[in-house]
């Protein structure tokens, strides 16, 4: 299913070029046309393009038919923000000073020269994504265009990115209203470009981890130790817009292409609130720690933040897919003597063992319930359980298998929305417990650093739930792994 990214000249699209002519003294050896004075070679080599170019002064203009622009905008954005909106309103001090360091940069190449007080910016970038047209199909390889970040929000070069199972989910279109074209993701690790008005906390460069739900730090939720629930930026699995305006950050030939879960990672470059993005150390490797963003965080938060397994306990989990063995993870790092994994696929039980699981129950290979069998071995039940499967059936079952007096069951898988929880309310009375979470109950903006700390001190362990790893361009073999069960995280590679 894989689809090869071309390698080529991106003509610019929309907007044609403007730059000063004045302000052009050196574009390389033969890329001036002698006749019309147009440029018609590319300045810089890479690949996909900026869409256009403005000028401030267009008085006079260079019109740019081909041009590719990445290393100039990789260069430059090491020094200041050329994706913002420039007022016309700058004062000559406030021009020279982005002219003098815009002369330096240009200079390093000996491809362009600014040499006086006209500039150049980028409004708009054409970058690589994979792009979901219909249900079920492979996704596209193409260029889109991604425009600058507005109020409160972050444009990033994504780095690595993994495919969970909500993307497959939504790209199947099973159970919910369908929004195509879309770029899904929404595991990833990457770098601050540029940001919008009014942000404060971060800045390019920044090493960070985007996520499906945020922390605003202003609201209700946020302002409660009990809840990661951000009144503005739970997730909505439905919006494909951004918040500020309404409107897509990507498109295609001026054609929206939607957002997925507010992140849409698919991509060489997104754009993602600012209250989505958790600043993380520059140390970590992204290519292990972009799993955070939702899997890992999501089990293990279920065990550590939720359950809360004292040291010495019993606990049991439902499903072991990557969810599942983060929330074993949780256990094995609570302290819990005995880890009961709960699965109907026996092939999950040996890998399940590096995740701490120290015993396995199949339902298939009972005639009752298994919560009956797992109350049977554990004297009663177990102390904690953890469903991340999201059968309504596994939910019962998770609840039911807790210890009366003390046990406590946590809810994480979603389950269809026809689906009804039944239990008899005697189970409540016998005094066990039932809570539900979201995002292991982890403030993204607030929390992840610390899990990411986690990590770089050797508390807990990531590379074994990478079990494959592919190119960008074979972005749709992550989806086949997916789906025939061969995999617990596949990590793509955004740079070829």
């Amino acid at each position: 299913m894989g689809n090869p990214i071309q390698r080529r000249w991106f003509p610019v699209s929309g907007f044609p070029g403007l730059l000063h002519a004045s302000a052009l003294q050196k574009v390389g050896e033969g890329a001036v046309d002698p006749a019309s004075g147009f440029i018609r070679q590319p300045l810089f080599w890479g690949r996909p393009t900026c869409s256009y170019i403005f000028s401030i002064n267009t008085r006079e203009h260079l019109r740019l038919h081909h041009l590719n622009l990445r290393r100039f905008r990789e260069e430059t954005a090491k020094n200041f923000q050329v994706f913002r909106n420039v007022e016309h309103g700058w004062s000559s001090h406030q021009m020279q000073r982005f002219v003098s360091h815009s002369s330096l940069l240009f200079c390093k190449h000996d491809d362009l020269y600014l040499i006086d007080e006209f500039l150049a910016f980028l409004l708009f970038l054409g970058y690589i994504a994979a792009v979901s047209w219909e249900a079920g199909k492979p996704l596209v390889i193409q260029e889109v265009e991604v425009a600058p970040p507005q109020a409160m929000e972050v444009r990033m070069k994504i780095l690595f990115t993994s495919l969970c199972h909500t993307d497959v989910y939504f790209w199947e279109a099973k159970g919910q209203e369908p929004v195509f074209p879309r770029i899904f993701g929404h595991e990833a690790a990457g770098i601050v470009e540029s940001v919008g008005e009014g942000v404060t906390d971060l800045a390019p460069g920044d090493h960070v981890l985007p996520v499906f739900t945020g922390e605003c730090k202003e609201c209700i939720h946020c302002l409660s130790a009990e809840s990661n629930m951000c009144t503005l930026l739970r997730i909505d699995t439905d919006r494909g817009v951004m918040l500020a305006d309404g409107q897509s950050r990507f498109s295609i030939n001026g054609q929206p292409i939607y957002h997925f879960l507010g992140t849409s990672t698919f991509s060489e470059y997104t754009v993602v609130h600012s209250g989505c993005v958790a600043k993380i150390n520059p140390l970590a490797p992204l290519d292990k720690v972009c799993i955070l963003s939702c899997g890992f965080c999501t089990g293990f938060g279920a065990t550590v933040n939720v359950a809360k397994p004292p040291k010495g306990s019993t606990v049991a989990v439902f499903g072991l897919g990557a969810v599942g063995l983060s929330a074993a993870e949780g256990a094995r790092y609570s302290g819990a003597s005995r880890v009961i994994g709960v699965d109907i696929n026996p092939n999950r039980f040996e890998e399940a063992k590096k995740f701490g699981v120290t015993e396995f129950v199949n339902p298939k290979d009972y005639d009752k319930p298994v919560q009956e069998v797992i109350a049977e071995i554990t004297n009663g039940g177990v102390d904690r359980s953890i469903e991340c499967t999201g059968n309504v059936n596994a939910m019962i079952s998770a609840f039911e298998c807790v210890h009366d007096g003390w046990g406590v069951a946590v809810l994480v898988g979603v389950p269809h929305k026809d689906a009804v929880f039944k239990t008899h309310p005697v189970n409540f009375l016998s005094e066990r417990t039932l809570k539900g979470t979201f995002y292991g109950n982890f403030k993204p903006r607030t929390d992840l650093p610390g899990v990411v700390e986690k990590y770089l001190n050797k508390e807990i362990e990531l590379e074994k739930f990478i079990t494959h790893e592919v190119s960008f361009s074979d972005i749709n073999k992550a989806f086949d792994y997916m789906l025939q069960g061969d995999s617990l995280r596949c990590i793509i590679r955004m740079d070829d």
